[in-house]
């Protein structure tokens, strides 16, 4: 065998090994991400007693979740006109170095700032994931790949949560930041080694006329239907959750119970990685109504056994067995709907989904007790499945 052979070999191991590496890169770097949304749920009395609690949750909440949701629309264009790998590897950094600010901030307004560039850096790595692992995966791996992703999205949800709060009590809620910092810092090394650009063919445009496209797509008859659907997926995940603690604290439960009922849930979210299986088995209109479904049974039983421990925990659980399903295939149908410009389709699917989780607290508004709210929630993914399925079947003249 030649030298020549020899090397060639050996450079095609190595690009083996590096596009294997690529998904659990993702995951992972999806993970630590999306922690940063939900670092904030446990962290506002420490932040409080430590710099005061006029406007707490505004610098510590609401900037971060405004600019993380508007930034999908920025982004989502800029990956399309720039590429993949640059908008992740300037967006990781700028997360990493906001990150460590925010554990230095000596007060509540220069956290709130600095709280708002994250946001705004973090916003950049969801659409132009998605978007990568759409063009730089073969078919039978992205849909996988995909599940894996929306596990990561959804697990932060709750490991973010735990995490800070344990954090935060034992060496202090900066180190929060300064952990994330670091280990940001480690995943921004390691995606500038690892990712390269998709060779993926896109129009040529100009940078506005790339908005433009995005306001089309955005105002599209199937796009607007699809997003009143969409909305329900996330916002009713975060609506139950924060309905879920106040129950349970009238209920008796302490702080780390009420915790413990949350992380019980964690393993359902793998349910996200059945996607595959589910959509060549049933067909995409049969996986949304299977996936919404079971969401809605899982509220409806949650309403029904609201006065037993075990019933609403296990019924909490097969609730989030349906969101699992609902999220990476709601990610599946806009990139469907998007190519050949995915970020796009990408960015439009982060607004949405996180705009929904922003309504999400209010559902403390909603008429009657616990399980009379659940059941309000119960019916709007019933309705949602049935706007996914119309948008689904619109015919492609009509999209």
């Amino acid at each position: 065998m030649s030298t020549e052979m020899i090397a060639r070999g050996e450079a095609d191991a190595r690009v083996t090994g590096r596009r294997r590496a690529l998904v659990p890169l993702l995951v992972v770097t999806g993970l630590v991400v999306l922690i940063q949304l939900y670092v904030s749920i446990p962290l506002q009395q420490p932040v409080a007693a430590d710099l005061g609690d006029a406007g707490v949750t505004a610098a510590l909440a609401s900037g971060y979740a405004l600019c993380y949701a508007a930034g999908f629309l920025v982004y989502g264009p800029l990956s399309d006109h720039f590429g993949r790998r640059p908008l992740l590897v300037i967006g990781l950094a700028t997360l990493t170095i906001a990150t460590l600010g925010v554990g230095l901030a000596p007060s509540l307004s220069v956290l709130g700032v600095l709280r708002a560039v994250q946001g705004a850096a973090a916003a950049t790595f969801a659409p132009t994931a998605l978007a990568f692992l759409g063009e730089a995966l073969p078919q039978g791996r992205r849909t996988s790949a995909i599940g894996a992703m929306s596990v990561a999205f959804l697990a932060a949800g709750i490991i973010g949560q735990l995490g800070a709060a344990g954090i935060g009590e034992t060496v202090g809620w900066r180190w929060t930041f300064y952990l994330s910092g670091a280990i940001l810092g480690c995943l921004t090394l390691a995606t500038f080694a690892l990712v390269d650009e998709p060779t993926v063919e896109r129009p040529p445009q100009r940078l506005l006329a790339r908005y433009a496209a995005l306001l089309r797509f955005a105002l599209r008859p199937r796009s607007i239907v699809l997003s009143a659907g969409h909305l329900v997926v996330l916002g009713g995940f975060v609506g139950m959750y924060t309905l879920l603690g106040p129950h349970l604290t009238a209920a008796g439960l302490t702080a780390t119970e009420i915790m413990a009922v949350r992380g019980l849930a964690l393993p359902a979210m793998c349910c996200s990685l059945l996607l595959g299986p589910l959509v060549s088995q049933l067909g995409p209109v049969r996986t949304v109504l299977t996936g919404f479904s079971i969401a809605a049974a899982g509220l409806l039983n949650e309403a029904a056994l609201s006065h037993s421990l075990v019933g609403l925990t296990a019924a909490s659980i097969g609730f989030v067995a349906g969101i699992a399903v609902l999220v990476p295939l709601m990610i599946t149908l806009w990139g469907q709907a998007a190519p050949p410009t995915r970020g796009i389709g990408m960015a439009i699917n982060g607004f949405v989904l996180f705009l929904g989780a922003g309504l999400g607290p209010y559902a403390t508004l909603l008429p009657g007790d616990f399980a009379w709210a659940l059941t309000i929630i119960a019916a709007l993914y019933l309705v949602a499945a049935a706007l996914v399925v119309v948008a689904i079947r619109q015919r492609p003249g009509t999209s």
